[in-house]
């Protein structure tokens, strides 16, 4: 009975570690992918009627952001599959544990950073017109600009 107990109580400490990773890796499973639609696509050049100024600019600032963030990107599909290794050994190093969802983090951080900083360049090439149909589209249910459900956004 008592072999029982410890075993119970051993294999529940696993599975909550296990959960614990996979929600800070963010790996736990969702309803599916998110697809792309192109009934509900916004063309930001025609909903706010862009300049072809703006829209030169836009497209450099998206080009850097791309090249910004392309590595950083790989390095962290690389780190989450590293992690997935880890989880899938009996005894996992917690400090290598610990260590590999704090890269990804700090990934995750810079890649925001990087777009954060990018959506307001887009933002300031924007007129006071152009700001407030932002404001209106993110007001209203469907696609973002990136064609994922959310609000609209210049990228």
């Amino acid at each position: 009975m008592e072999k029982r107990i410890v075993l119970l109580t051993v294999c529940l400490f696993l599975v909550l570690g296990i959960v614990q990773v996979a929600s800070a890796a963010g790996t736990v499973p969702d309803d599916g992918p998110r697809m792309l639609h192109s009934d509900k696509w916004i063309n930001p050049v025609e909903a706010l009627n862009l300049t072809d100024q703006q829209i030169t600019k836009m497209r450099e600032i998206n080009q850097n952001t791309y090249e910004q963030t392309r590595d950083l990107r790989i390095k962290m599909m690389d780190s989450k599959h590293e992690l997935k290794q880890l989880q899938l050994q009996k005894n996992p190093d917690k400090a290598q544990v610990d260590a590999k969802i704090k890269e990804i983090n700090d990934l995750r951080a810079k890649i925001h950073s990087i777009y954060q900083e990018s959506r307001q360049q887009c933002q300031s090439l924007l007129t006071p017109e152009q700001q407030a149909k932002i404001s209106e589209l993110k007001g209203k249910k469907g696609y973002g600009f990136r064609g994922g459900p959310g609000a609209a956004n210049t990228q």
